[in-house]
């Protein structure tokens, strides 16, 4: 899901295009970025049978994360401030239907939400489910990028990324 986290940050500056570009695509991927440090100080192991993101991915806490980088604008417009809120969320969002396991609603929570799709639908079809996300999002990117006059070849650019990233993540 990695250029579909890219491609929720970019429709989002294509709505809000005041808001920092680095900072929608970081706070698209924070949840990650989280999960990383976390996972290396043994904090969320990563094992077979122990994987636990519970810190890092669960809904009340990507809300703690959102809200925490969020805070970093709170002398911008409101509006800025909404979206790189929005931004970090959006990761729960597009995880919830395919994250490998299902999602804390806090952390240590017996109560787990989401599809676990990428565990039960088979790689190469996860992939495709992706890719139909990726394109709704990109395409979101696309229109308001055309309507705020972004430069044509930048939109490209930005398109073509985000699918070769998503290639880079093809099964096998």
């Amino acid at each position: 899901m990695y250029a579909a986290h890219f491609a929720a940050g970019l429709a989002i500056k294509s709505r809000i295009p005041k808001a920092p570009t680095w900072a929608l695509l970081v706070g698209a991927f924070l949840p990650d970025f989280i999960w990383v440090v976390l996972a290396n100080r043994g904090i969320e192991p990563t094992e077979t049978g122990l994987f636990f993101d519970d810190w890092s991915h669960s809904l009340l806490m990507i809300g703690v994360w959102s809200s925490l980088f969020a805070l970093m604008f709170w002398r911008s417009e409101r509006r800025v401030m909404l979206a790189v809120w929005f931004a970090v969320f959006s990761h729960f969002l597009l995880d919830f239907p395919i994250h490998p396991k299902f999602l804390a609603l806090y952390p240590h929570s017996s109560l787990h939400l989401g599809l676990a799709l990428s565990g039960t639908i088979g790689a190469i079809k996860y992939w495709w489910v992706q890719v139909g996300v990726l394109a709704v999002l990109t395409a979101i990117y696309a229109q308001g990028a055309r309507r705020l006059r972004f430069q044509t070849n930048l939109i490209a650019a930005s398109c073509v990324v985000l699918l070769g990233l998503h290639l880079l993540m093809f099964p096998g």
